[in-house]
Protein backbone atom coordinates (compact mmCIF):
# COMPACT_ATOMS: atom_id res chain seq x y z
CA UNK A 1 0.00 0.00 0.00
CA UNK A 2 1.43 3.55 -0.89
CA UNK A 3 0.45 6.02 1.83
CA UNK A 4 1.99 9.97 0.99
CA UNK A 5 1.58 11.25 4.26
CA UNK A 6 4.50 13.49 6.35
CA UNK A 7 3.78 10.95 9.23
CA UNK A 8 5.06 8.15 6.75
CA UNK A 9 8.25 10.16 5.47
CA UNK A 10 9.14 10.85 9.41
CA UNK A 11 8.54 6.96 10.44
CA UNK A 12 10.55 5.60 7.56
CA UNK A 13 13.33 7.82 9.04
CA UNK A 14 13.20 6.68 12.67
CA UNK A 15 12.87 2.85 11.22
CA UNK A 16 16.23 3.69 8.85
CA UNK A 17 18.00 4.85 11.75
CA UNK A 18 17.17 2.24 13.61
CA UNK A 19 18.36 -0.03 11.19
CA UNK A 20 21.64 1.48 10.62
CA UNK A 21 22.32 1.48 14.47
CA UNK A 22 21.28 -2.21 14.48
CA UNK A 23 17.60 -2.43 15.25
CA UNK A 24 15.87 -5.31 13.28
CA UNK A 25 12.74 -4.53 13.38
CA UNK A 26 10.76 -4.21 9.85
CA UNK A 27 9.36 -1.12 8.87
CA UNK A 28 5.19 -1.69 9.21
CA UNK A 29 3.25 1.31 9.00
CA UNK A 30 -0.10 2.74 9.86
CA UNK A 31 -2.09 4.07 7.55
CA UNK A 32 -3.41 7.68 8.81
CA UNK A 33 -5.29 10.69 7.69
CA UNK A 34 -6.92 13.32 9.28
CA UNK A 35 -8.87 16.57 8.02
CA UNK A 36 -10.96 19.35 10.08
CA UNK A 37 -14.13 20.12 7.99
CA UNK A 38 -15.18 23.58 9.96
CA UNK A 39 -15.98 22.33 13.51
CA UNK A 40 -14.93 18.35 13.30
CA UNK A 41 -11.36 16.85 13.23
CA UNK A 42 -11.63 13.49 11.97
CA UNK A 43 -8.49 10.91 12.06
CA UNK A 44 -8.54 7.61 11.40
CA UNK A 45 -5.27 4.71 11.40
CA UNK A 46 -5.41 1.51 9.84
CA UNK A 47 -7.84 0.16 7.32
CA UNK A 48 -11.65 0.33 6.99
CA UNK A 49 -12.89 -2.64 4.87
CA UNK A 50 -16.23 -2.44 3.50
CA UNK A 51 -17.49 -5.55 5.36
CA UNK A 52 -15.63 -4.87 8.73
CA UNK A 53 -17.70 -5.18 11.88
CA UNK A 54 -17.99 -1.36 13.63
CA UNK A 55 -17.95 -0.77 17.47
CA UNK A 56 -18.24 2.50 19.15
CA UNK A 57 -15.70 2.39 22.10
CA UNK A 58 -15.95 5.87 23.94
CA UNK A 59 -18.50 9.11 23.24
CA UNK A 60 -21.64 9.43 21.26
CA UNK A 61 -22.07 10.07 17.61
CA UNK A 62 -25.08 11.88 18.09
CA UNK A 63 -23.12 14.35 20.35
CA UNK A 64 -20.31 14.60 17.85
CA UNK A 65 -17.23 13.00 20.22
CA UNK A 66 -16.45 9.56 19.54
CA UNK A 67 -13.93 7.12 18.76
CA UNK A 68 -15.08 3.75 16.99
CA UNK A 69 -13.33 0.36 16.35
CA UNK A 70 -13.32 -1.38 12.96
CA UNK A 71 -12.69 -5.66 13.27
CA UNK A 72 -11.80 -7.26 10.46
CA UNK A 73 -10.97 -10.80 10.29
CA UNK A 74 -10.68 -11.54 13.95
CA UNK A 75 -8.79 -8.24 14.48
CA UNK A 76 -8.65 -4.71 14.99
CA UNK A 77 -7.95 -3.38 11.51
CA UNK A 78 -8.83 0.43 11.89
CA UNK A 79 -9.49 3.23 14.73
CA UNK A 80 -12.26 6.56 13.67
CA UNK A 81 -11.60 9.40 15.87
CA UNK A 82 -14.54 11.81 15.87
CA UNK A 83 -13.29 15.47 17.82
CA UNK A 84 -11.69 13.03 19.99
CA UNK A 85 -7.36 13.41 18.90
CA UNK A 86 -6.48 12.91 22.29
CA UNK A 87 -8.34 9.24 23.05
CA UNK A 88 -7.67 8.21 19.76
CA UNK A 89 -4.19 8.57 19.88
CA UNK A 90 -4.16 5.82 23.01
CA UNK A 91 -6.25 3.58 20.43
CA UNK A 92 -3.72 3.78 17.58
CA UNK A 93 -1.41 0.91 19.09
CA UNK A 94 -4.84 -1.44 18.90
CA UNK A 95 -3.61 -1.62 14.82
CA UNK A 96 -0.11 -1.35 15.41
CA UNK A 97 -0.27 -4.61 17.47
CA UNK A 98 -3.21 -6.07 15.70
CA UNK A 99 -5.18 -6.38 18.88
CA UNK A 100 -7.59 -9.36 18.95
CA UNK A 101 -11.41 -7.90 17.83
CA UNK A 102 -12.84 -9.38 20.94
CA UNK A 103 -10.31 -7.09 22.93
CA UNK A 104 -12.89 -4.36 21.79
CA UNK A 105 -16.12 -6.61 22.01
CA UNK A 106 -15.24 -7.68 25.05
CA UNK A 107 -13.88 -4.25 26.71
CA UNK A 108 -17.72 -2.65 27.14
CA UNK A 109 -18.33 0.87 26.51
CA UNK A 110 -15.43 3.56 27.95
CA UNK A 111 -16.21 6.84 28.66
CA UNK A 112 -14.58 10.06 26.73
CA UNK A 113 -11.01 11.07 28.26
CA UNK A 114 -10.90 8.07 30.12
CA UNK A 115 -9.76 5.46 27.16
CA UNK A 116 -6.18 5.39 28.54
CA UNK A 117 -7.26 3.69 31.68
CA UNK A 118 -9.76 1.24 29.56
CA UNK A 119 -7.46 0.08 27.44
CA UNK A 120 -4.25 -0.32 29.94
CA UNK A 121 -5.00 -3.95 29.75
CA UNK A 122 -3.73 -3.85 26.13
CA UNK A 123 0.37 -3.38 25.58
CA UNK A 124 2.22 -3.09 22.87
CA UNK A 125 5.19 -5.47 21.86
CA UNK A 126 7.20 -2.56 20.38
CA UNK A 127 6.02 0.93 20.97
CA UNK A 128 7.62 3.44 18.30
CA UNK A 129 7.72 7.26 18.50
CA UNK A 130 4.31 7.86 17.67
CA UNK A 131 2.55 4.79 20.44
Amino acid sequence: MRLEHRMNATEQAIAAAGNLLGDATPFAAVPYFWTDQYNTRIQAYGIFPPDADLRVISGDPSNGRFTAAYGHRGVVAGVLGWNAPRELRMLRRLVVEHAPWTAVTDAGPCPPLAVDRCWKNIRPRTLGVYS
